[in-house]
């Protein structure tokens, strides 16, 4: 009530049509906004799965390093490396345990928040106790520190690469020191000298390295996995641009096509109120022509051919108008009859001769030398296409020019051309012109007149006919189109609901 108010005081009347356009709007926005939360989800969705895919692939890792180490420290043992082998089995068969538990935990669509860290902290301490069963600071197995913080900087978030480097630098200096004081027994590896770990020097040496190489590690894998994320982010901004201009792109593409839905039925109804008044005036002229009205002189029989001829004119293009309505409607209905096409086109050169001769334009037929096959087509609409071929062909040619119809047969299809000797198209033109209302730049300066919708229907036509249409053109030598019709078995489709009961 308040808001019809305001309006009212605002002198704005709102008809029904406005209130009709404002709920649309409102359904539309709030159509836009559900997308939008739709496509947030989805983000958000494929960032879990994605976190998860990653989860699985360090259970797939965490296998691989059980059986590399178990392998190696066999191998190891055999050339007399002196291994706790008990201990370094405990520590396989808790990682073994802890990755099936693992792999149950990451088969469901959720996403764990704390069971990733405790793997990372259990894989540090497994590390240090295989680096004490293999000889503490002199164990072969100490890069299995810097493996470890760099998968954890590729599977988890950015804080968990510095926290396992903490963890796992003070676990590694308890394990050295504790073996240095006596307290943990250093098992030796039997290789080297036994005192090694009791080395000051190379206590030292071997720990900073170690702790170094393990800080550099994280913070080099960490830059990566940033510079990674960075890209990401960026290609995720991109994708949900890209998703915006979808959205805008759709809603103007579904604009355009009401607006051209609404001009489509304009032209229909245009053209339909036009052709009643047209046909009227074209019986009366007709009348006045033959003399019913009275008799005419030879000026006055001049001036009303030449408004006969624009009146037909006029017809010809509400017509064209009135087909390209129905093609774009659907509602250009097809009876299809198995015949001659020779038929049809004998046809249509008997109603143009008349026309080809008042231009002195020679209008040439070869016919095949034997009998070409009957194909499937609706005659009407075939009379259509070659009236409008040989149309264009006689505006478009001089006088004392030729045209030329020919007809043959070539595998399983009937193929038609034809062929004048007139103005051609220009090259930088001919990917148009089967275009609605297009016409050349040189037709137009020689013929005004045209509503460049003729070939627009004839390729329609004969696509319907599950034929092709084509053409060969140079400006200044003339044009030839062709157009093939599949050679077919007998068969009288009918009206498209004769079909549809033929179907049943």
């Amino acid at each position: 009530m308040d808001e019809k108010k305001q309006t009212a005081a605002a002198g704005i009347e709102r008809t029904p049509e406005s209130e009709s356009i404002d709920e649309s709007e409102g359904v539309q926005s709030a159509a836009a906004r559900y997308n939008e939360a739709v496509a947030a989800r989805e983000v958000l969705r494929l960032g879990k799965e994605e976190k998860l895919k990653r989860l699985r692939w360090s259970v797939a890792v965490r296998y691989i390093m059980i059986t590399v180490v178990c392998l190696i420290s066999l191998l190891c043992y055999e050339f007399g490396f002196q291994f706790d082998l008990i201990g370094i089995l405990i520590a396989a068969t808790i990682a073994f345990i802890f990755n099936l538990t693992s792999s149950l935990v990451y088969s469901t669509i959720y996403y764990p928040k704390f069971w990733p860290y405790i793997g990372i902290f259990l894989d540090m301490i497994i590390i240090s106790v295989i680096v004490h069963a293999t000889g503490g600071i002199e164990s072969v197995f100490l890069p299995l520190y810097i493996l470890q913080l760099v998968g954890t900087n590729v599977h988890f978030s950015r804080i968990a690469g510095p926290l396992n480097l903490v963890f796992g630098g003070i676990v590694f200096t308890t394990i050295v020191v504790l073996e240095y004081r006596g307290i943990l027994p250093h098992n030796a590896v039997g290789v080297l000298r036994e005192t090694l770990y009791r080395n000051e020097t190379y206590l030292f040496a071997v720990s900073i390295t170690t702790l170094c190489l393990m800080g550099i590690s994280t913070y080099r894998s960490g830059y990566v996995v940033r510079s990674l994320g960075t890209v990401e982010d960026e290609l995720l901004k991109a994708n949900q641009e890209l998703a915006r201009l979808n959205k805008i792109y759709s809603k103007v593409n579904r604009r355009l096509k009401e607006v051209d839905q609404m001009k489509t039925e304009f032209i229909s109804v245009a053209s339909h109120q036009m052709r009643t008044p047209l046909s009227a005036t074209k019986w009366v002229l007709k009348m006045i022509l033959d003399g019913d009205l009275g008799p005419l002189n030879d000026q006055q029989r001049e001036m009303i051919g030449k408004g006969y001829e624009t009146n037909e004119r006029m017809i010809f293009l509400i017509n064209d108008l009135l087909n390209v309505s129905r093609i774009e409607e659907g509602r250009f209905q097809y009876r299809f009859v198995h015949m001659s096409l020779e038929e049809v086109i004998e046809s249509v050169r008997q109603e143009m001769m008349n026309v080809y001769a008042k231009r002195n334009i020679k209008l040439v037929y070869h016919k095949s030398g034997e009998p070409l096959p009957r194909v499937n087509i609706d005659p009407q609409k075939i009379h259509l296409v070659i009236q409008n071929l040989l149309d264009n062909a006689v505006k478009y040619t001089q006088s004392g020019g030729k045209v030329t119809t020919t007809l043959w047969a070539e595998e399983n299809r009937v193929v038609c051309s034809i062929a004048d000797n007139g103005v051609g198209i220009p090259p930088s033109q001919q990917g148009r012109i089967f275009s609605k209302f297009f016409r050349a730049d040189n037709v137009i300066r020689m013929q005004t007149d045209g509503s460049g919708l003729g070939l627009f229907i004839v390729k329609n036509i004969i696509e319907k006919h599950r034929g092709e249409v084509w053409f060969e053109s140079a400006e200044g030598k003339g044009t030839t189109f062709f157009f093939s019709l599949p050679i077919q078995q007998a068969e009288n489709r009918g009206s498209s609901f004769e079909h549809f009961i033929k179907s049943m």
